[in-house]
């Protein structure tokens, strides 16, 4: 009689490679995802002009501060009349700063200092200037136009440490090196991290950074996750709302103070350096200094009820930013969310609370998409804060039942697609 072998399955086939994975340490993990995310991440990047002006308005601040020592960018007041267009520069003392608090912009100093690319005068007549922002008595427009080489370099950088600090998170919750390393992949690749937050300068790669390193101290230094989210308010200062609420969710499982004053004398630093750099540089230590009032305005008012309710939808479910649309990993997990919820340490829960509230909170302040782009962005730092409680939602629901899992699987392979896709400039979603 002929002895029929069983067929191979998938898991099968890479069974040694998860048994070698599972066997490295917490260094091991980091470098496994963060070195090959930084290689995907360096070679989609945007190594050249146009930039989205948020991004741009880092690049110039990183720049000035690297090459002047000065957070006044000279050359740029021109664009105060163009707010929005290049970039967003704002009146300050007799020049013009970015809106923006430094956080972002520090970290990519480093890389501007060492560059060896100039700035190169960009000379723009005023029908190469869009419609909206022409202004009929100026006949052209000069303004340096710096390398973006160092913001692409933080930005993928920042990103894939991100990742590789949360593969770490999430071994520390007690999942396995390889359901940690399949977990921060499927962070870095199947949502906006990658082909918005690793792709230029914006807040969003440090922000996650911060978050991300702040969850992996939760549960060896109060006082050090508390100053890495000072970092994090120092980039994004709403950021502040998912401290807060660690540090007291933390607290209040403990029935001590301890845990929401440590963590809180570590974010508050952040908040004081932001409130500083705005007294020194605007005058007033306002946390909407750069900003201005807009914002503030809009998350008080209550006759937009309606645009809210649209605004929390479109930020779902809409073709251009609905994260459960461009990462539908995440619907799958919803079954999941009670048992992992109640599996989840305190700062867990507390981290997943603030994420929520975050997101409530920046979308009644703010719009659903953020520019034009593809992928979404706004919320990738919520994302980060809830990974935890999400990790721990598959892992206690959704890895046992086979029919989730599956789902599980096709919809993290979809979001990989169309976010890669994105990351090369595909539209795959019509808006």
């Amino acid at each position: 009689m002929a002895v029929v072998e069983p067929p191979v399955t998938g898991r099968a086939r890479i069974a040694p490679f998860m048994a070698w994975v599972d066997r490295l340490g917490e260094r091991g993990v980091f470098l496994l995802v963060g070195g090959p995310l930084l290689a995907i991440y360096l070679l989609t990047a945007t190594w050249s002009y146009p930039l989205i002006n948020d991004a741009a308005t880092n690049s110039v601040a990183a720049w000035s501060l690297a090459t002047e020592q000065s957070v006044y960018l000279e050359g740029y007041e021109p664009l105060q009349d163009y707010y929005g267009w290049y970039g967003w520069f704002v009146p300050a003392g007799d020049s013009v700063v970015s809106k923006y608090p430094p956080g972002a912009a520090l970290l990519a100093t480093p890389f501007y200092a060492v560059w060896p690319q100039e700035a190169e005068i960009a000379t723009f007549e005023l029908e190469d200037i869009p419609e909206e922002w022409r202004l009929e008595d100026q006949a052209s427009l000069a303004i340096p136009f710096v390398p973006i080489g160092p913001g692409a370099l933080t930005a993928a950088l920042t990103t894939a440490v991100a990742m590789g600090f949360l593969a770490v998170g999430l071994m520390r919750l007690g999942g396995s090196p390889w359901a940690a390393v399949a977990g921060a992949y499927l962070g870095g690749l199947g949502t906006g991290a990658w082909p918005v937050a690793a792709d230029q300068l914006w807040q969003h790669g440090p922000a996650m950074m911060w978050i991300a390193l702040a969850l992996v101290l939760s549960d060896t230094s109060l006082l050090g996750s508390g100053f890495a989210y000072g970092a994090a308010i120092l980039t994004r200062p709403p950021l502040a709302i998912i401290a807060a609420c660690t540090g007291l969710m933390r607290s209040l499982r403990a029935r001590s103070w301890r845990p929401a004053l440590m963590v809180g004398v570590g974010a508050s630093a952040g908040l004081a350096l932001f409130l500083a750099y705005n007294w020194w540089v605007f005058g007033e230590p306002s946390i909407s200094a750069g900003y201005g009032e807009g914002f503030q305005e809009k998350f008080v008012s209550i006759s937009s009820i309606g645009l809210y309710l649209r605004t929390l939808f479109d930020a779902t479910f809409s073709s251009e930013v609905g994260i459960f649309i461009w990462s539908p990993f995440l619907l799958v997990l919803l079954p999941g969310l009670r048992a992992g919820w109640w599996a989840s340490p305190s700062w867990a829960q507390g981290s997943a609370i603030g994420a929520v509230v975050y997101l409530l909170v920046q979308f009644k302040a703010n719009r659903a998409t953020g520019g034009l782009f593809l992928g979404y962005r706004y919320p990738l730092e919520a994302l980060m804060a809830a990974a935890p409680v999400l990790f721990l939602s598959y892992r206690e629901r959704i890895a046992n039942r086979p029919v989730l899992e599956r789902a599980f699987v096709l919809a993290g392979a979809i979001a990989v697609t169309v976010n890669g896709l994105a990351a090369v400039g595909i539209e795959v979603l019509p808006a």
